[in-house]
């Protein structure tokens, strides 16, 4: 038992960790891609508002591909790590989930995508827009199932403040997705600035979603170790 808890502990410092990294390192890279595209490219934007550049575009230049993919294998890595952290961290709980089944799936549709990232053939457009859809699906259906089992088993003190920063992300996400869905036709002319607009915000949430779950397994580490 004694052994059990000591296990807990260490796991829930450890789900910390990866989850602060999951939001500090494409937020990094994000960050020091465009600074690059202001020093180089003398291009001023906000892409979060005026939609003039997508995430794509910023990570395909010649002065940042390597740097762009070096930082999101980096995030596949650590978010692979974190879903078999959390899926065995349930599991000493008792309880049964697929956390290493969504983060697989997510994390294979997301290098399929930075695989493709630069290429210069249909096959690799093709598998680029694939790639990035399933990961924006996969990811969704992973925060919602996140909230559901934190929301369902009362085991490491959810304070109502976090489940209500996770619901309105997930609302936001929802909205993001509901504006965004059109674009998956190729045959629809979907606005690229309205695209980009949405590509960016979603993303955010998508990796602010973490800050939450950080402080969270955080504070169930100070319980344990108290």
């Amino acid at each position: 038992m004694k052994n059990n808890i000591n296990i807990l502990e260490v796991s829930s410092k450890n789900l910390s960790i990866y989850s602060f990294l999951l939001f500090c390192v494409p937020t990094v890279t994000l960050l020091i891609c465009i600074q690059i595209h202001i020093i180089h490219y003398d291009l001023n934007s906000f892409p979060f508002t005026d939609g003039e550049f997508s995430v794509s575009f910023i990570g395909r230049q010649e002065k940042t591909i390597n740097f762009f993919k070096l930082g999101f294998i980096i995030f596949i890595i650590i978010s692979v790590l974190f879903h078999f952290k959390i899926s065995n961290f349930f599991s000493l709980k008792k309880i049964k989930n697929k956390f290493k089944l969504l983060g697989i799936l997510s994390n294979i549709f997301l290098f399929i995508y930075i695989f493709s990232l630069g290429k210069d053939s249909s096959i690799y457009e093709i598998l680029k827009r694939i790639g990035i859809i399933l990961f924006i699906v996969t990811m969704y259906i992973n925060h919602f199932y996140m909230i559901k089992i934190l929301k369902s088993q009362n085991i490491i003190n959810f304070k109502k403040i976090y489940l209500s920063f996770l619901y309105i992300i997930f609302i936001f996400m929802t909205v993001l997705i509901i504006i965004g869905m059109p674009w998956v036709n190729p045959l629809f002319a979907y606005p690229d600035k309205l695209k980009n607009i949405v590509e960016w915000n979603y993303f955010l949430l998508t990796i602010i979603f973490y800050l939450p779950i950080s402080t969270l397994f955080y504070q169930f580490y100070r319980l344990k170790k108290s």
